[in-house]
């Protein structure tokens, strides 16, 4: 009876897992060895025929930079440190880039000293979810580093419909690049625009046509 309850259970833990698109993972603390469902291989790019049924797969498909903290976490819960495991680290594909995987465990048997024996984890690709944290935050890094720099110019500033020069809050008469250059961090380079450079050769012509005619 016991048993046909184990292996009902099971059933519709396959089919929960199925239905919600993730990999899941039993590891058999004792011999060793690890099973996993064939959505845990999906999510990768391989089957489940690609892989040993034991921790050094998973261990060798883990981003060196993601390594220490994922078997720490590991650890952490098989000594009873934590409530369970759960971390986000990276697996390498079969196409040889890394998927962002939410990874989440707990023993689930164990031995009457309170050693484990047994640790089952649902694993869920969340790789979309981290490209879009990382868009948002160096969004947000570069409003914030902009919002820094930047001095806003505010209200009426009045300037010379003759000369362009701007009155300053002194009453002072600055040229336009003096009053943006202390009021922003706005940088000027110079050049000529086509309707100036056409007026500028036509006072060249018309002096050098004086200057013949006298």
């Amino acid at each position: 009876m016991v048993h046909e309850q184990l292996l009902l259970s099971e059933e519709r833990l396959k089919m929960v897992l199925e239905g919600s698109q993730q990999g899941f993972w039993d590891w058999n603390i004792e011999t060793g060895e690890v099973q996993r469902n064939e959505r845990w291989a999906e999510m990768l790019g391989y089957t489940t025929e690609d892989f040993e049924n034991d921790t050094n797969t998973w261990t060798r498909l883990i981003h060196p930079d993601d390594r220490d903290g994922a078997w720490a976490s590991i650890i952490d819960h098989l000594e009873g440190r934590s409530n369970c495991h759960k971390c986000e680290y990276r697996l390498r594909a079969k196409d040889g880039s890394y998927r962002w995987i939410l990874d989440h465990a707990k023993v689930v048997r164990r031995a009457h000293d309170g050693r484990p024996l047994r640790m089952s984890g649902t694993n869920m690709d969340i790789t979309d979810r981290k490209r879009i944290e990382k868009e948002r935050d160096q969004l947000i890094a570069s409003l914030q580093e902009a919002l820094h720099e930047i001095r806003t110019l505010k209200g009426i500033i009045p300037i010379c419909s003759y000369c362009y020069r701007i009155r300053d809050e002194e009453g002072a008469w600055d040229k336009l690049e003096e009053y943006l250059t202390r009021h922003s961090n706005a940088e000027f380079s110079h050049g000529i625009c086509p309707d100036c450079s056409v007026n500028f050769i036509e006072k060249i012509e018309k002096k050098d046509n004086i200057s013949d005619s006298q």
